[in-house]
């Protein structure tokens, strides 16, 4: 997942302590607008600056908002306790491009995966307001994610190996017993990217319990964390 950062400019009264705890879906009410845009009429209301901490457009891009642990401002009483995506658009009157659908998924599924985060709202299930619109596709969205997360402990059926472009919660899964079993996969912890901290760690599992060192994890490798 490639996340754009243009590097906006924060006032300094900004909130740490932000806990990832639920998703709130929104949408910017605007057909046609930027990050730098939202950013700048979240300053003109006396806000730190742009209240999201992600921001997606029409054409699939995905930006950077105000950092994961600085508390929003974006779903009153729920602020110091969510991570808020806004989508460009305004879904009281559009529809939503598929392209825009997929990298939200894709954005929650990095949460979820990133911070074991269970629920996702849209901004109307928690406050007096229509946001994110009629329109929205709220319960595709959820449900979407939900199935992507559903993970069993059989085998998925592919070879899982280094890809550090490509979310899959099949390797958070991995990530998270490789450090339960004490192994370092990185500093990122399980955020669902194989990348090679995670291979150095698979082979020194394979290693320890003494099966071919390849770094991928196969069906036997699967069966050994797992069974």
């Amino acid at each position: 997942m490639n996340i754009i950062d243009r590097d906006l400019k924060f006032m300094s009264d900004m909130s740490h302590g932000n806990k990832a705890n639920n998703i709130v879906l929104h949408h910017a009410a605007s057909s046609n607008c930027s990050i730098e845009e939202i950013h700048y009429w979240h300053l003109q209301k006396g806000w730190s600056g742009c209240g999201y901490h992600f921001f997606v457009r029409k054409d699939g891009s995905i930006y950077k908002g105000r950092e994961e642990n600085i508390v929003g401002s974006h779903c009153k009483n729920h602020n110091t306790n969510s991570i808020g995506i806004c989508a460009e658009g305004d879904y009281s009157k559009e529809e939503m491009p598929g392209i825009q659908k997929e990298a939200i998924v894709e954005v929650c599924e990095y949460l979820m995966g990133k911070y074991e985060i269970e629920n996702i709202y849209g901004h109307k299930e928690l406050g007096v307001t229509e946001c994110p619109g009629g329109n929205y596709p709220l319960a595709e969205i959820k449900e979407k994610v939900k199935d992507n997360v559903k993970l069993g402990s059989s085998y998925p059926g592919y070879l899982i190996k280094k890809d550090s472009h490509k979310f899959d919660w099949n390797v958070v899964k991995i990530q998270r017993h490789l450090v339960e079993l004490g192994y370092d996969v990185g500093a990122c912890g399980a955020d669902g990217y194989f990348g090679g901290d995670t291979e150095k760690a698979v082979r020194e599992f394979q290693g320890d319990v003494g099966i071919d060192v390849d770094g991928v994890v196969g069906k036997i490798s699967w069966g050994k964390l797992f069974g």
